[in-house]
């Protein structure tokens, strides 16, 4: 029998991101992310919509979930980050980000869509992306990978309201 992951989707949409992910009791979080202005953004949709934006990944999930697990040393943290970008520079700040806030219990997963023809090359940048940097990080493609050792169950957790950004 496979272990249970339990993901909060989306859970930027919340006013305590992480924090309220965790209180529910899950062990992953989700981050939808694109560059911008040397920044990665969280954003579920693509560059030309940044309107709808939701902070950036650094302050509103690393930071934070890097402590958590820092305060928390038995519990096993996941970030899950899904490229929706296909911007080059998102490659290697991602790669400074999570080698800044690496910890022990903190592990990395990564994935994009690429059904359809505009999401193929942000799949190919996050193969890159996993390719690249794998080992260093013992990353999981989640499709495939991830599913394969774990039951991943995704929850969604939605604020009172959206529109209290």
């Amino acid at each position: 029998m496979k272990s249970k992951i339990v993901y909060s989707h989306n859970d930027y949409w919340c006013k305590h991101q992480i924090y309220d992910a965790i209180a529910y009791g899950c062990d992953m979080v989700e981050a939808d992310i694109i560059y911008m202005n040397n920044k990665i953004i969280l954003s579920h949709s693509w560059r030309p919509f940044s309107f709808m934006c939701y902070g950036n990944l650094e302050d509103n999930y690393l930071k934070p979930l890097s402590q958590y697990c820092k305060d928390n040393p038995d519990k096993t943290m996941w970030m899950y980050v899904e490229f929706k970008d296909s911007n080059k520079h998102i490659i290697e700040l991602l790669h400074k980000l999570f080698k800044q806030y690496q910890t022990k219990n903190l592990r990395y997963t990564v994935s994009a869509l690429g059904s359809k023809w505009y999401q193929k090359k942000r799949y190919e940048m996050a193969m890159k992306f996993y390719k690249k940097y794998k080992d260093e990080f013992s990353l999981l493609w989640k499709e495939t990978e991830l599913e394969q050792q774990y039951q991943v169950i995704s929850v969604d957790l939605y604020p009172e309201s959206i529109w209290h950004f």
